[in-house]
C-alpha cells in the first residue's frame, strides 16, 4: 500500500466519528444511553473484525470503527449519568476513567509485544476478541437495565 493510500484510509476514521456523533445528537432523546453504548461497541467490533478477517472493504471497516469510537465518547459520559444520576457524578467518572487510562498507557507496549510475537493478524485477532467480549458485556448490561426498568414499571 502506498503512503497516500494509507493516509487516505486513516482519514476515514475522523469523519465517521463526527458523523456518528451528529446522528446521535438527533436521536439521543428517543432512547436510553445504553443503546448508544451497544451501538458503539457493535460498530467497533464490526470494524475490527472486518479488518482481521481481511475483507476487501477496508474503508467501510474503518468507517464502522470510527463511528463506534465517536459514539463511545458520548456513551462514556451519558450512560453513567443515566444509571447513577448527577450526585457524585464527577467522582464516579474519575473512578471509571482510571482503568481506561491505565489500558491506554499500556496499549503501545502490549501492541508492540503482540506485533512482535503474533504479527499483525495476531494483534487484530486479539483486538477483535476484546471487541466481541466488550459487545457481550454491553449487551448483558443492556438486558439487565431493561429488565430492571420492566420490573419497576410492573411493580
Amino acid at each position: 500500500m502506498t503512503l497516500a493510500a494509507a493516509v487516505a484510509l486513516g482519514a476515514v476514521v475522523g469523519p465517521a466519528q463526527v458523523g456518528a456523533r451528529a446522528i446521535e445528537m438527533l436521536v439521543a432523546r428517543y432512547h436510553h444511553p445504553i443503546w448508544t453504548k451497544c451501538a458503539s461497541v457493535t460498530f467497533v467490533a464490526i470494524g475490527v473484525s472486518a479488518l482481521w478477517a481481511g475483507l476487501p472493504y477496508i474503508p467501510v471497516a474503518l468507517a464502522f470503527y470510527g463511528a463506534g469510537i465517536g459514539l463511545e465518547s458520548i456513551a462514556r459520559g451519558t450512560l453513567p449519568l443515566a444509571l447513577f444520576g448527577p450526585s457524585c457524578y464527577a467522582k464516579l467518572m474519575g473512578r471509571l476513567a482510571m482503568p481506561s487510562l491505565i489500558a491506554q498507557a499500556a496499549a503501545p507496549s502490549v501492541a508492540a509485544l503482540l506485533l512482535e510475537h503474533s504479527g499483525a493478524q495476531g494483534m487484530l485477532a486479539a483486538l477483535a476478541s476484546l471487541a466481541l467480549a466488550n459487545l457481550s458485556l454491553a449487551l448483558l448490561l443492556g438486558w439487565l437495565i431493561m429488565r430492571r426498568r420492566s420490573a419497576v414499571q410492573i411493580g
